[in-house]
């Protein structure tokens, strides 16, 4: 389990890197991943410069009619949403 923790992690903050675009992997990187996805801080490691992301939530009706038009579109109909 911990090599699975630590293989997602790292590949998580890997892309995170690349998207900044840098050839190197910055502990804010990885600390970005640890706090957004597991809720885990690390002490001793300021995080100024890391914002925590929270994840969308969306509302059930929402998902309910979001659900409706994929349907809609696999059906090849048209819906009253």
């Amino acid at each position: 389990m911990a090599d699975d923790f630590v293989d997602n992690v790292v590949t998580a903050a890997c892309r995170v890197a690349k998207l900044r675009p840098s050839a190197t992997l910055d502990l804010r990187d990885l600390q970005l991943i640890v706090e957004r996805n597991y809720n885990i801080r690390v002490p001793g490691y300021a995080s100024d410069e890391v914002r925590t992301v929270r994840k969308f939530q969306p509302a059930p009706g929402w998902t309910q009619k979001m659900n409706a038009v994929q349907a809609a579109k696999v059906m090849g109909g048209k819906t009253d949403v």
